[in-house]
Order: structure tokens, then sequence, then C-alpha cells
């Protein structure tokens, strides 16, 4: 049996060269695992990756449409 969907958000903290940065994904899931699994399995994975926070999100708010994944890198941490 499926469980409900609801909408999360993963944030993971990665890092390059140049520095660290986050990487989240946002969409529909069936609980934090899945939605860590899902999120992984968007981005590529480091070695160095740190999973920071899974935070269920009000599905209301959330407009699928809207929600595009950012590519990695795109929310550097300044350092």
């Amino acid at each position: 049996m499926m469980g409900r969907l609801n909408v999360y958000m993963v944030v993971i903290e990665s890092s390059d060269s140049e520095g660290k940065y986050t990487k989240e994904y946002v969409g529909p899931a069936t609980g934090e695992r899945d939605a860590v699994e899902q999120a992984r399995s968007v981005f590529k994975w480091r070695t160095d990756d740190r999973l920071v926070t899974v935070e269920l999100l009000d599905r209301e708010d959330w407009v699928e449409d809207v929600a595009v994944l950012p590519p990695d890198g795109e929310g550097s941490i300044p350092a």
C-alpha cells in the first residue's frame, strides 16, 4: 500500500574546489526517508555531502509547476 504523498524540502550541504554550497530538493514524497532518497537521485551525490534538514511543507503553498530544482552550486555559502 502506498503512503500518502506530502511535500518535503531536503537541504544538502556539499562542497567543491570553490567552497561549500547547498542543494535543495522540494517535491512530493511518502515520508522523510523517501524525500531524502529522491533528493539523492536528483543530485549528483558526493562523498562529502551532508544532510542538513528534511522539512514537511504545507502542500497548499507548493505549486508543482514553479518548483524547479536549482543546479548544483546555485546556493553558494559565503566563506
